[in-house]
């Protein structure tokens, strides 16, 4: 082979290598740039509407009343009344299962579906080792022997919940961003001085929840 046409063959197989790479780089300069996160500062003053809630239904309830309670009380959305989102899903011209198109009849910016990944309540149960004052103790065997150790019953109630937050903007690029929401509280009663009292599961739960929402928006504000 000629210089002069092993010069240009060169020429050409380093052109080509630095196309691949420039275009390589653009791809994940691109890619890394893309948020798939909330920034829900940026949806302050959008009709933001609830299309569904994926759960069981006990779950479903007690999420549904949390979330549109923090939707509200975060002031950065305007929220889609449940009527009219009802209503738009019922038009024949609506796919029930496109969410985009659900929320733009209801006349939304943003379509938010919320999936329960967590809602558990459990209990457990142990015996924890105390000292306590027994006068009776004292009375038979002294003074010395007041104080004696004892085992007491101890129980342990436990929530956690997780939900998937999907917020999809109606136009535009149909930007989907999606974060979850989550939180746990355990409280712990004994026998030590009366009857165990722990809040019911339940409401254990509904507290957690909104905490769970509460730390979602100031997370992702």
């Amino acid at each position: 082979m000629k210089p002069s046409h092993f010069r240009q063959l060169l020429g050409t197989c380093m052109a080509t290598v630095a196309l691949v790479a420039a275009s390589a780089c653009l791809t994940s300069c691109s890619t890394a740039k893309k948020k798939t996160t909330p920034e829900l500062s940026k949806l302050e003053g959008k009709k933001v509407a609830l299309i569904s809630i994926d759960g069981e239904e006990t779950a479903k309830k007690v999420i549904e009343v949390s979330l549109v309670n923090q939707l509200l009380k975060t002031g950065y959305f305007e929220l889609i009344e449940k009527e009219v989102i009802l209503k738009a899903k019922t038009r024949p011209e609506v796919n029930p299962l496109d969410v985009r198109q659900i929320a733009k009849t209801s006349g939304a910016d943003y379509a938010l579906e919320a999936k329960v990944l967590d809602f558990t309540g459990e209990d457990s149960e142990g015996f924890n080792k105390v000292t306590v004052n027994d006068s009776q103790m004292a009375k038979e065997r002294g003074e010395k022997e007041r104080m004696v150790e004892r085992l007491v019953k101890v129980k342990k109630r436990e929530a956690r919940v997780a939900i998937e937050l999907t917020f999809t903007e109606v136009a535009g690029d149909q930007d989907k961003r999606v974060g979850v929401a989550g939180a746990s509280e355990s409280v712990t009663d004994s026998e030590e001085k009366e009857a165990i009292h722990l809040p019911p599961k339940l409401r254990l739960l509904e507290s957690v929840a909104e905490k769970a929402f509460a730390k979602f928006f100031e997370e992702y504000k």
